[in-house]
């Protein structure tokens, strides 16, 4: 049986935080060559100058350019599902309130740091890493508002006061979720003329008419 080498800290700093360190450097060396040259300024090289790290350090936590992306991408993204969470979290809060509510925390994440808005607009048709990372962040988001939406009753007259069952819980994440994110990323790409609060109650009203819509009972015409 072979004995794993013994890895000392360094000035009290044990290995493994050093390496989440420099990782958490890179990540916002990145974010800042992105806000200043692009999604195109972005390589390994220019990462590193900013960061004042040498390039074995990058490929100590990222195999290329992409996967750094990807993983900025993913940084980004957890943030906003926290903030949806917290902001959604109270079980007597009405389904308007907190609808409203989860999607201004929301945006305020981005709002803080403007560049990360503009990262998020700017890798929306992106490929690979950050392709697969953005759809996982998309299910990640409807999974939450599903468990939500299965948990309470949706603030509604006009159907039934229970909470929906899974299938229409999913459904009403889903649609919902990609609805709403897709408002985000036309307002972030400047496609979509509008204030902030024009934005999270255009969306929130978006949100709520699908919740209600897939609850609602199908009696309209042609249906069995």
């Amino acid at each position: 049986m072979t004995t794993p080498p013994l890895v000392r800290p360094y000035r009290g700093t044990p290995a493994q935080d050093r390496v989440a360190q420099r990782r958490s450097a890179l990540l916002d060396a990145a974010l800042t060559v992105f806000e200043t040259e692009g999604l195109g300024g972005l390589s390994a090289r220019r990462v590193c100058e900013e960061a004042r790290l040498t390039r074995r350090y990058f490929y100590e936590s990222f195999e290329d350019i992409d996967t750094l992306t990807a993983a900025l991408l993913e940084r980004t993204t957890d943030e906003i599902r926290d903030a949806v969470q917290r902001a959604s979290a109270a079980p007597d809060l009405p389904w308007p309130e907190a609808t409203r509510r989860a999607i201004s925390h929301g945006l305020d994440i981005l709002l803080a740091t403007p560049a990360k808005g503009r990262f998020l607009a700017a890798v929306h048709t992106a490929g690979g890493p950050v392709a697969q990372r953005r759809m996982k962040a998309v299910g990640e988001l409807a999974t939450l508002v599903e468990q939500l939406l299965a948990s309470r009753t949706p603030a509604s007259r006009h159907y039934d006061t229970t909470p929906l069952p899974a299938g229409q819980a999913r459904a009403a994440a889903v649609a919902a979720v990609g609805a709403v994110l897709g408002l985000v990323d036309s307002w972030l790409s400047d496609e979509l003329e509008a204030t902030r609060e024009e934005l999270v109650t255009w969306a929130s009203t978006i949100a709520l008419a699908i919740f209600a819509g897939v609850a609602a009972p199908t009696d309209y015409p042609g249906s069995s």
